[in-house]
Parts: structure tokens; C-alpha cells; sequence
């Protein structure tokens, strides 16, 4: 593709998918300085730290337009993948920069849905060992209403 013919693709957009597509650019640029992804990016992904009261670790995404679904309310694979971002950055934060570790499964449960506004999770690390990392995790949104629970294992590469 061109930037000619990327032009063109843009003729015929509306205002509101004009400002989708300007949302998705600045997500795919931000992604060069960053060390997060590009869905990182477009959920405004952020970590808050170790909340030792709770002992969890904290993080948060924003639900925009161009993450809801067909029923208007957060894609339920947004939400799969918020939590899963969020154990995996609890792996970091908890092991250091240089831990390595991937998804081995993921249980989720949508119990509301994701409506509007920024969404909580709270991870807590069950079981470390060496080879595994046992996490749950639960999000809720700005009115603290659940919207979701997980468990999730995690393998450590070497």
C-alpha cells in the first residue's frame, strides 16, 4: 500500500472514523518510544504499582469507542486481554525487568459489562515457583462494580 492509495482509502470517511483512524496512528507512533504493544497503546494501558494494603498489583485501561462491541460495551476479548496485559506486567513488576513469561491459560469470567470510563485491575500473585506463576485478578470499574474475575498460569522462559 501507498500513501496515495491510503489517501484515498480516507475520501469517504466520516468525522468520527476520521478521529478513529488519528487514535489509531498515535497508538501505532507512541508504540516506538514504548515498551508497550500496540493494543497496549489503543487501551491506554497503565501500571499503578504494588498496592501493599491489598497486596495486589494495580492497572487500569480506558474504554474508548473503538474498543466496545456491537451491544456497545467492552469487547469481551478487550477484556481477556487487559487482564491477561496486567498479570503479565505483575511478572515484570514482581520478578524485574529482565523476567521472562507466557500465558499457559487464562480463565476468565464476565460477570457486567465494561460501560464507560477507566477500569481497575487488581492482580495478586498466589504461587510462585520456578517454573510457574499462579495469578487472579479482578477488575472492576470507576463505580468499583466487578466486571470480571480471572485465574491465570504463567510459564518463566529461561
Amino acid at each position: 500500500m501507498t500513501l496515495e492509495t491510503l489517501y484515498q482509502e480516507l475520501q469517504d470517511l466520516t468525522s468520527t472514523e476520521v478521529k478513529t483512524i488519528h487514535k489509531l496512528v498515535q497508538a501505532l507512533k507512541r508504540t516506538r518510544v514504548s515498551p508497550l504493544a500496540y493494543i497496549e497503546e489503543m487501551m491506554n494501558f497503565q501500571a499503578l504499582g504494588y498496592d501493599a494494603d491489598k497486596q495486589v498489583y494495580l492497572h487500569r485501561m480506558y474504554i474508548t469507542d473503538e474498543l466496545r462491541n456491537r451491544f456497545n460495551m467492552l469487547h469481551g476479548g478487550v477484556t481477556a486481554t487487559f487482564i491477561d496485559t496486567a498479570m503479565g506486567s505483575t511478572v515484570i513488576q514482581a520478578e524485574g525487568n529482565d523476567a521472562k513469561a507466557v500465558t499457559m491459560d487464562l480463565n476468565v469470567h464476565f460477570l457486567a459489562p465494561g460501560e464507560a470510563g477507566w477500569l481497575t485491575a487488581e492482580t495478586a500473585v498466589i504461587k510462585k515457583g520456578k517454573t510457574i506463576i499462579v495469578m487472579e485478578t479482578k477488575v472492576t470499574d470507576e463505580r468499583e462494580k466487578l466486571i470480571a474475575t480471572a485465574s491465570s498460569t504463567f510459564f518463566r522462559l529461561k
